[in-house]
């Protein structure tokens, strides 16, 4: 335990010395995200998530004395996702170029590592659902958009990585509660590795702004890593509820969700850019950036911890299912009606209405402001208008 712990710090401080040696890098080569327009942050602010992640959890793996042979599918894809992304982070990739590189990803878990979602779990009280012939198109389906999740909530400092963060730690822990060590041993690595971009992208008393960004790369990797990883967990005998891992990135599944039935109801893009995103909400009620983080990253764990001891309790798995529905719907019925809210809101956090625009914008005098999207576009395949 002594030495996983050691090795675990390590990675940390490792990824810590090279987002601080990537920094100088990207600023050199134009990795680098500037504001304007709907990005408000002060200065070129580097977009070295993908980069110092995947090296990161490479470094934690060379420790591991597993056999990873059966992980060459999950390394691959990464890789592919990272070359995307920086490209997308650097030149902007069309939505069509990125979904080839997230399809190719798809193809590496499900062809190469076999590694597809073959049960849904007794989610309707008859019996557990299998996939059947399903399971490819429906883990392809799963990893983009679990993606596009993790892209969407990549719009204000710390959020993105944090969800993930959050999500990946009971990954971890479940990872050993049902045997699986060699899992529990990567996850935590990750974990490691994302905890010190977190440290360097969140809001604290000594940091008044993210001195990194997720980027493109970034999102797309966490995305990649939250996907096979859930799949592996709550696979086979002795694995977890399917739902459970649902309800570990809840948040930012409901927020895809809502955001996408809102927009398709106006007859807008799904995937376009835009500021109606829970965060966005908060902050335009008259939260502060940092609190509105703060409160959708409790929210996010709260969410969390009830898949989990729902799992650990033994309670039917219809009920998770039918509780993670009743959520998108109550979701989706206060996003509708959040202009009267948000007016209580501004009264309850005392903060003058004048500053607030329609949608929940702040007028853009505010430099203050993080509403920017850390890897530029709002959703993933979205338009970066």
């Amino acid at each position: 335990m002594t030495a996983q712990l050691i090795q675990y710090a390590l990675v940390f401080v490792g990824t810590l010395f090279l987002l601080r040696l990537l920094s100088r890098l990207a600023v050199k080569v134009g990795l680098v995200d500037y504001p304007g327009r709907r990005k408000r942050h002060r200065g070129e602010i580097p977009l070295i998530g993908g980069p110092a992640i995947f090296a990161g959890f490479a470094f934690g793996a060379l420790f591991i004395s597993d056999s990873l042979y059966a992980y060459r599918p999950l390394f691959a894809a990464l890789a592919v996702l990272l070359i995307a992304g920086l490209l997308d982070d650097l030149r902007d990739l069309t939505p069509r170029q990125k979904f080839v590189a997230q399809l190719i990803a798809g193809l590496c878990f499900v062809y190469w590592g076999d590694h597809t979602v073959l049960s849904l779990g007794d989610i309707l009280s008859i019996d557990a659902i299998s996939t059947h012939y399903w399971a490819i198109p429906f883990t392809l389906i799963a990893l983009l958009g679990l993606i596009n999740a993790v892209n969407m909530t990549d719009g204000a400092d710390g959020l993105a990585s944090g969800l993930a963060l959050i999500a990946l730690l009971f990954l971890a822990v479940c990872a050993v509660l049902t045997g699986r060590l060699a899992s529990a041993q990567l996850v935590f690595t990750i974990v490691a590795a994302v905890a010190a971009f977190w440290v360097m992208n969140m809001r604290f008393p000594w940091q008044a702004h993210a001195r990194v960004f997720l980027g493109d790369s970034g999102s797309m990797i966490l995305g990649a890593l939250l996907t096979w990883f859930s799949i592996e967990v709550a696979r086979g005998r002795g694995g977890i509820y399917p739902i459970a891992a649902v309800w570990f990135l809840a948040l930012p599944l409901l927020d895809m969700g809502v955001v996408i039935l809102r927009r398709l109801a106006r007859g807008h893009s799904p995937f376009r850019a835009g500021r109606d995103h829970l965060h966005h909400m908060l902050i335009g009620a008259g939260m502060s950036p940092g609190a509105a983080v703060l409160l959708v990253l409790m929210l996010g764990l709260a969410l969390a911890a009830t898949g989990f001891f729902a799992w650990r309790a033994g309670i039917p798995e219809y009920w998770l299912f039918l509780g993670f529905v009743a959520l998108l719907i109550i979701s989706s019925v206060l996003s509708w009606r959040w202009t009267r809210y948000a007016r209580f809101l501004r009264r309850r956090f005392r903060r003058p209405a004048s500053r607030v625009l329609a949608g929940g914008q702040l007028p853009s005098s505010d430099s203050r402001s993080v509403l920017q999207p850390q890897s530029r576009p709002s959703d993933s395949f979205g338009s970066r208008n």
